[in-house]
């Protein structure tokens, strides 16, 4: 892979992928690596064996990183630290962090309830359907939940709401708005995913749940979005003042797991309330998460996974995308 924004490769060793760092700024650089080599659940667990490192050895100058999905953004100040110098060090770090199969990191979990099909999300994709693109395949009926089923090779609506909640998820990284979480399935056997909208909607209700890719996103305030929706959650931004489990305006923390339960969309709004009104109790517990009981889990279900791989494979080719 090349590109003028690639400053440095570094080359693939002792089974960790090629990574490379990249220009992303006058006093930014990315850490990127190689999605060829590794599912991208395993590349973001590398992003944290990195920032573990960065946390247990600091390199002077470097002044913030922030998490994508398999990359790491430095933040870094020129006069302190050169861009050179950063480099070397970064390329240590990477090199120094832990092997996969050794890392454990804090992971909270988290149960919030999700409504499906719920009207406020409907209302979004029937505005959309008037208002930017008649004719998209990925709405119908108001909604985007039979196009995320004919695409990832499910029955029926019900087939796919059980995969989804039978499935723990992984808060991979937060952002592109502020307190937006991007989950990663951590059932190897899940491996949801869909096409983006094109173009995107104008309009995305707060708390609302969709995916894009291979990732779910929850929505922490009305904005614009690409992801197909299909459900609603709590709100997720700026909860009430004192709340204990919640900090910085922002419910998620990276490595955060998530399960989610099913409600009716009459109880989401009752839980909503208690959201805004600061009584609702928070479900989160302190755990450890080892990194080497998921490779496990990979390893034992390679086989069934790479059938469910290629019936995805076959349902997504048969239809339409955006």
């Amino acid at each position: 892979m090349t590109g003028s924004s690639i400053l440095r490769t570094v080359a693939p060793r002792d089974g960790r992928p090629t990574t490379w760092i990249r220009q992303a700024g006058d006093d930014q650089v990315l850490v990127e690596y190689d999605d060829t080599a590794e599912e991208v659940v395993s590349l973001n667990f590398r992003v944290h064996a990195l920032l573990q490192e960065l946390a247990q050895h600091p390199v002077d100058g470097v002044l913030e990183t922030s998490t994508g999905l398999r990359s790491v953004m430095v933040t870094f100040d020129p006069e302190v630290i050169g861009r050179d110098r950063l480099m070397d060090e970064l390329s240590d770090r990477e090199g120094a962090a832990v092997d996969l199969d050794s890392l454990v990191v804090d992971s909270r979990l988290l149960e919030l309830p999700i409504a499906f099909d719920d009207e406020t999300t409907r209302e979004a994709v029937n505005r959309y359907r008037i208002t930017t693109r008649m004719d998209a395949p990925n709405v119908r009926d108001r909604d985007n939940i039979d196009y995320i089923v004919q695409y990832n090779g499910f029955q029926d609506r019900e087939a796919f709401f059980a995969r989804f909640l039978s499935t723990v998820w992984w808060t991979a990284s937060i952002g592109y708005f502020p307190g937006l979480p991007s989950l990663l399935a951590l059932d190897p056997l899940t491996q949801l995913s869909a096409p983006k909208y094109n173009p995107t909607r104008m309009w995305t209700p707060e708390g609302a749940v969709g995916i894009g890719g291979s990732a779910i996103v929850l929505y922490p305030m009305e904005s614009p979005g690409a992801y197909q929706l299909f459900g609603r959650t709590l709100p997720i931004w700026r909860p009430v003042a004192g709340d204990a489990d919640v900090t910085d305006f922002q419910v998620f923390r990276p490595c955060d797991r998530v399960r989610f339960t099913r409600v009716t969309e009459s109880e989401l709004r009752s839980l909503r309330l208690q959201v805004f009104e600061g009584s609702y109790p928070w479900r989160i517990t302190e755990e450890r998460f080892v990194v080497a009981d998921y490779l496990a889990e990979v390893e034992r279900t390679r086989d069934a996974a790479a059938t469910v791989a290629e019936h995805r494979r076959v349902a997504a080719a048969g239809v339409e995308i955006p």
